[in-house]
């Protein structure tokens, strides 16, 4: 038989093996990751002027999402190691992030209990108050 055979072709096939899978590019993931990170941060900031629950929400969710891209790095998938870097720098920073998410409740839970937020928009509506019936 000749190396034409198609038996011949399906055994060399089986036996000469799958090249390496190519590194999976995680360049998008990572950016989604970290303007996720970056709005969730930014809602924890303004967000103790009324509430910081929208950035704890968005917190938690950028770190499960950094947290779900690790465990496929780690699990031995073929990733670029440069990206892989990032995505776990990503997670250190979301984990940073979501404690200073919990420091910041805890923080507007002590500055509601004293009373801060009354004052702030007792004076906040007097100011607009005052705007507004200059210009009327």
């Amino acid at each position: 038989m000749t190396r034409a055979d198609g038996r011949w072709a399906r055994v060399d096939a089986l036996f000469a093996g799958e090249p390496p899978a190519p590194p999976v590019d995680l360049r998008p993931r990572v950016r989604r990751l970290q303007v996720l990170v970056g709005v969730a941060v930014a809602l924890d900031l303004l967000g103790m002027l009324v509430t910081v629950v929208p950035g704890a929400v968005m917190t938690l969710w950028a770190w499960l999402a950094a947290d779900a891209e690790v465990a496929h790095i780690e699990a031995g998938g073929a990733y670029d190691e440069d990206a892989a870097a990032a995505v776990l720098g990503m997670r250190n920073v979301a984990r940073w992030a979501m404690l200073f998410c919990v420091v910041c409740l805890l923080a507007q839970a002590w500055l509601l209990h004293q009373g801060f937020y009354n004052m702030v928009w007792a004076v906040l509506l007097e100011t607009v108050t005052g705007i507004w019936g200059r210009l009327a």
